[in-house]
C-alpha cells in the first residue's frame, strides 16, 4: 500500500472516531455526525498535493454549502464549527499532513441543494488569506474591524506597529514580519483581526507557537500576553502603552 493510501485509511478511522466521539454532542438528533464526517474526508481527501520533497500538503479551508434555510442555524453553531475545525487539524497532524494554516470552516448559501443536504468543498487559502476574513465561520468586514494601536514587541526590543488584517510572521523574506532567527519556521505563525482583536494561529510551525507559556493552535490576544515562537519571545500591547521605549521594527514592504 502507498504512503499516502496509508495515510488516508489511518486519516479515515481517526476523523471518523472523533467526531463520533467528541463532536456528535453538538449535531442535532436527526442528523449523523458520520455523514459530514465521509464529506469532511473526502473532501480533504481530493484537496492533498504532494510537494516537490514529498511531503503532504493538505488543505485548511473548508466550505460547507448548504440550502438557504439551514445556513443561519449552522453558522450560529460555532461550537460544532469550532470543534471540527479543531478534528480535522488534529487528526491530519497525525497522519503526517502539513497544513498551510489552521483549518477552518465557512457556511455558504446554496440554494440549489435540498434541504437536508450539505456539501463540502476544500481548498487552500494560503495564497489569498490577505484577502479573507475566514475564522473558523464566515466574518464580515464590521467584525474584522482593526484593532486599534496594537503593536508587538518582538525579543524585548524592537516594536512592530499591527496596521493589517492580516499579519505573517515567519523567517521566510516575503513575510509581513520577517524575524531572521533559525528558530523561527520559515512561516511560522499568523496574526488575524477578528471582531476587533488580534486572534494569532500557529502554521503548523516546527517549534511551535506559545501564549502565555500553553502552546496553542490558535489564540486571541490581549494587552501584556507574552508570545513565545520556538522560545523567541514577542509581546503584545495595544493603546500605545509600553512602545515609546523601543525602536522601530523595518519590516518588508
Amino acid at each position: 500500500m502507498s504512503v499516502l493510501k496509508t495515510t488516508l485509511s489511518q486519516l479515515e478511522t481517526r476523523l471518523q472516531s472523533l467526531i463520533e466521539g467528541s463532536a456528535a454532542r453538538l449535531f442535532p438528533s436527526n442528523q449523523a455526525p458520520g455523514d459530514l464526517a465521509d464529506r469532511l474526508l473526502t473532501a480533504l481527501r481530493d484537496g492533498i498535493r504532494t510537494s516537490p520533497d514529498g511531503e503532504m500538503l493538505a488543505p485548511n479551508l473548508f466550505i460547507l454549502k448548504a440550502h438557504s434555510t439551514r445556513v443561519d442555524a449552522l453558522r450560529e453553531n460555532r461550537p460544532l464549527l469550532e470543534e471540527l475545525a479543531r478534528l480535522l487539524h488534529e487528526a491530519g497532524q497525525e497522519a503526517s499532513l502539513h497544513f498551510s494554516g489552521p483549518p477552518v470552516l465557512r457556511v455558504e448559501d446554496a440554494p440549489e441543494l435540498s434541504v437536508g443536504e450539505i456539501r463540502v468543498v476544500a481548498r487552500n487559502s494560503l495564497d489569498g488569506l490577505s484577502n479573507t476574513t475566514d475564522f473558523q465561520a464566515l466574518e464580515s468586514d464590521r467584525e474584522s474591524e482593526l484593532p486599534r494601536n496594537a503593536f508587538l514587541i518582538v525579543d524585548g526590543i524592537q516594536s512592530y506597529p499591527l496596521t493589517q488584517r492580516v499579519v505573517n510572521i515567519g523567517r521566510r523574506s516575503d513575510n509581513h514580519l520577517v524575524i531572521d532567527d533559525p528558530r523561527i519556521s520559515r512561516l511560522h505563525a499568523q496574526l488575524r483581526a477578528v471582531r476587533g482583536c488580534y486572534v494569532i494561529f500557529d502554521l503548523d510551525s516546527t517549534g511551535g507557537t506559545w501564549v502565555n507559556g500553553r502552546r496553542i493552535h490558535q489564540q486571541a490576544l490581549y494587552p501584556g500576553d507574552v508570545i513565545s515562537l520556538s522560545g523567541l519571545p514577542l509581546v503584545f500591547g495595544q493603546d500605545g502603552s509600553g512602545a515609546g521605549e523601543t525602536q522601530e521594527f523595518t519590516a518588508l514592504p
